[in-house]
């Protein structure tokens, strides 16, 4: 007897290599890669789109968590700060959870093919990022009280959440251009907001999704969970923790230009793919 491995496993562990390495090496989450795979294999499930989107979101978040877990780590190892600063992240953490729990909120009652295009739209702002900005030089580290980080944290998660995304690519400019962090210091504050912010946010998709599944179980793809699909969380998950770390270690050490634009030119074509244009 054979035994053959589906499709959608060996889809899921290439995207997540992907996601592993793109997450740590820049501080974000690596949606970019792993929700388009997600919609195209949930909707050639025949989940409908709106679902498709909602559980590719919900599962998204989820496997942000481990792999910023490990890219903070590795960050702290390989990198300038080996003592977390709980003092900056204790605001911005706290506002970040709360604001990811109204951003899913928001979605999971927003129509899918409105988040797809939305979605679609970020991955270009993300491909201007990755192509054009320069990080902000900053060697002192600014203060930052509680209530002000909470204030940044909720809108930023709140964003994130809402478009499904771990939210590095709100995280660092924010921690960076907007709050004169240093580059290092942006990346792994990004990673550990991203630790709260999808955590909450996959639970919160979850919790909605499941008062649908209940009343419709047959739209959604096989192993989910409400709004949260586990098939596609253990498979991501496993090669996206392990390729985390080999992409901090390259941050860390390296000027990845060059990847920096092909990640950017991918960021448009998943873009516009996810817009619905003929390319």
């Amino acid at each position: 007897m054979v035994f053959t491995v589906p499709l959608w496993v060996w889809a899921f562990l290439v995207a997540g290599a992907g996601v592993g390495f793109v997450s740590a090496m820049f501080g974000v989450g690596g949606c970019f890669i792993m929700v388009p795979v997600m919609i195209f294999m949930f909707t050639g499930f025949g989940c409908p789109l709106d679902v498709a989107v909602k559980v590719a979101f919900g599962t998204n978040l989820a496997v942000v968590v481990p792999t910023a877990i490990i890219g903070a780590k590795m960050h702290m190892k390989a990198g300038k700060t080996k003592k977390f600063p709980f003092n900056l992240w204790k605001g911005l953490g706290l506002g970040a959870g709360v604001g990811a729990v109204l951003g899913a909120t928001i979605t999971s009652y927003a129509p899918g093919w409105i988040m797809k295009i939305l979605f679609g739209i970020v991955c270009l702002i993300g491909a201007w990022r990755f192509l054009t900005a320069k990080p902000k030089p900053a060697e002192e580290i600014p203060s930052l009280s509680m209530v002000k980080g909470f204030c940044w944290g909720f809108i930023a998660a709140t964003f994130a959440a809402f478009i499904g995304i771990g939210g590095g690519l709100v995280y660092v400019p924010l921690l960076n251009l907007l709050l004169g962090f240093p580059m290092h210091l942006s990346i792994l504050l990004s990673l550990a907001m991203m630790v709260v912010s999808s955590s909450i946010g996959s639970i919160s998709y979850m919790f909605y999704g499941l008062q649908i599944q209940n009343l419709k179980n047959s739209i959604f793809p096989p192993y989910s969970i409400g709004y949260f699909n586990y098939g596609a969380f253990l498979t991501l998950g496993l090669t996206s923790a392990a390729f985390s770390v080999l992409g901090a270690v390259v941050s860390e050490r390296t000027r990845p230009k060059i990847l920096r634009i092909c990640l950017g030119l991918l960021y448009v074509y998943i873009g516009l793919k996810m817009l619905g244009l003929p390319i």
